[in-house]
C-alpha cells in the first residue's frame, strides 16, 4: 500500500506584485512568491516578502498588488526591529497587465536597516474542504480510499508559485470581526512552518496544519482537487442497527415498525497507511460493484475531524429487506415511581444472506433489564443493546422486560 501522503501537492499562489511597494522617494521592488494558509470557511493568511531596503528612522512604504478583498486592519510587519505605526491610502485599482489590485501605505518605524519587509495579512475569497472516496469490496470486508483536498480561488486574484499550508480544525474568529486575532499573533510560527523545504501534516496549537509541496497555480475562479490520502485496502465491517428512543413511561396500544439502517464501520489503527493520520472532516462517498461489475453508489455521508488511531463510522441509508417492528406486551405500575414493561422486536430478512441486526433500546431515567431473551450489553446511563442473528428469508423475536424509576 501506497503510504498515506496528506495533500500531496502544492497549490502554488502567486500574488501579483507588479511595480509593488516603493518607499516614498525610494526604489522599485522584486516580485516574490506569496507564502498563505489556507482555512475552510472563505479565509486565508497571506504571508508576503518584498525585497526593500529600510533604513532606521521612521518612513512610509506603499506596496501595491495586493488581493482587493484584504482586510486592511489585519494587516502587520513581521520584522524584527520594526513597527507598524498605522496604514493609510488603501485603494483599488484595475492594471492593464495584473488585473485588479489594491494597494496601501504603511507608516514605519525602523530600528535598524532591513532589506526585505515580511507582511502578513487576512484575506478572503480563498477556501478548501476534504472529500473522500470508498469503494467497499462485495464481501463488505475491505475498501479503498482516497481523500481529496479541493481548493477554490473567488478572491478575484490570481495567485501563483506560492507555498500553500492548509489548516484543518475550527478556528474562533470572534462575534465583532469576521476573522480570528491569534491569527495574527501566530503568523511568526506559520512563516517559519512553511519554510519547511518537504510535506508534511503536523500539529499547529490544537489544529493539524498540512504543508503541500511543488508548484501549483491557482487562476482567479478556478478550483483544484488534489489527492491528500489513500489506502488501498482498509479494513471493513458493515453493520445493521435499529434504534428506538421509548418513553418507557407511559402505554403503547399499537406496534412500531421502524426501517434498519446500514453502517460501515472503518478500522484505522494507529501505524497502519489509513490510521496514523488524522482525517479532515468532509463528505465520504461510498461505492460498491453490483453483481455485473458495475459501480453502484451505496450512499453520502460525513465525517467530522477525525484523530489518527479512531476508527470511522459512515451510515449508508436504510435496509430494502430488514424491517423492525416493536410491540408493548405489557405494562405495570408496581409503584408511585416505577414503571415495568415487556417488549417483542420482532426482527424479518427478506434477503438471501443471514445478519446480525444491533438493536439499541434509549431509556431514561434509573432502569434495569428485569429478564431478555437474548444477552444485552450496557452502552451508557441511557442505552442498552442487543445483538439478534437473523437467518436469511427468516424471523426472529427479541424479548425484554424492563423497569424504570423516576
Amino acid at each position: 500500500m501506497r503510504k498515506v501522503a496528506l495533500l500531496g501537492a502544492v497549490i502554488a499562489l502567486a500574488l501579483s506584485l507588479a511595480g509593488a511597494g516603493s518607499v516614498v522617494g525610494g526604489a522599485g521592488v522584486e516580485e516574490r512568491p506569496a507564502s498563505l494558509t489556507i482555512y475552510t470557511g472563505n479565509l486565508a493568511l497571506v504571508r508576503l516578502e518584498v525585497d526593500r531596503v529600510l533604513v532606521p528612522g521612521e518612513q512610509t512604504v506603499r506596496i501595491d498588488g495586493l488581493p482587493t478583498n484584504i482586510d486592511p486592519s489585519s494587516l502587520t510587519v513581521l520584522n524584527a526591529g520594526v513597527t507598524l505605526l498605522g496604514s493609510h491610502g488603501f485603494r483599488s485599482y484595475q492594471d492593464a497587465a495584473s488585473g485588479p489590485g489594491a494597494s496601501v501605505e504603511l507608516d514605519l518605524e525602523v530600528e535598524r536597516q532591513v532589506d526585505r519587509v515580511q507582511l502578513a495579512f487576512l484575506t478572503s475569497g480563498l477556501n478548501w474542504s476534504a472529500d473522500y472516496t470508498m469503494v467497499i469490496a462485495r464481501d463488505d470486508a475491505t475498501a479503498r480510499v482516497d481523500g481529496y483536498a479541493n481548493l477554490s480561488n473567488g478572491s478575484g486574484t490570481t495567485y501563483e508559485g506560492a507555498e500553500v499550508q492548509l489548516l484543518a480544525g475550527t478556528i474562533q474568529r470572534g462575534m465583532a470581526s469576521p476573522y480570528m486575532a491569534d491569527e495574527l499573533r501566530a503568523a511568526r510560527s506559520l512563516m517559519e512552518a512553511a519554510a519547511a523545504p518537504d510535506m508534511t501534516q503536523a500539529a499547529f496549537g490544537d489544529y493539524h496544519l498540512y504543508t503541500l509541496s511543488g508548484p501549483l497555480t491557482l487562476r482567479s475562479g478556478e478550483s483544484r482537487r488534489i489527492r491528500m490520502v489513500g489506502a488501498s485496502a482498509v479494513t471493513t465491517r458493515k453493520e445493521y442497527v435499529l434504534t428506538h428512543n421509548t418513553n418507557y413511561y407511559q402505554q403503547y396500544p399499537e406496534p412500531q415498525t421502524s426501517p434498519v439502517s446500514i453502517s460501515y464501520v472503518v478500522d484505522r489503527p494507529r501505524d497502519s497507511d489509513f490510521g496514523n493520520d488524522p482525517l479532515p472532516g468532509g463528505q465520504v462517498r461510498m461505492l460498491q460493484r453490483d453483481d455485473a461489475g458495475r459501480i453502484q453508489l451505496l450512499g453520502i455521508s460525513s465525517i467530522a475531524n477525525t484523530p489518527s488511531g479512531e476508527s470511522i463510522r459512515l451510515a449508508v441509508g436504510y435496509a430494502f429487506d430488514i424491517v423492525g417492528k416493536r410491540t408493548q406486551m405489557e405494562y405495570t405500575r408496581p409503584a408511585n415511581n416505577v414503571y415495568e414493561s415487556s417488549w417483542r422486536v420482532e426482527l424479518s430478512n427478506g434477503g438471501d444472506s443471514d445478519v446480525t441486526v444491533q438493536v439499541i433500546e434509549r431509556t431514561t431515567g434509573d432502569w434495569r433489564i428485569v429478564e431478555s431473551s437474548h444477552d444485552w450489553q450496557k452502552l451508557s446511563a441511557g442505552a442498552v443493546l442487543f445483538s439478534v442473528d437473523v437467518p436469511a428469508g427468516g424471523e426472529v423475536g427479541l424479548e425484554y422486560r424492563i423497569q424504570v424509576r423516576t
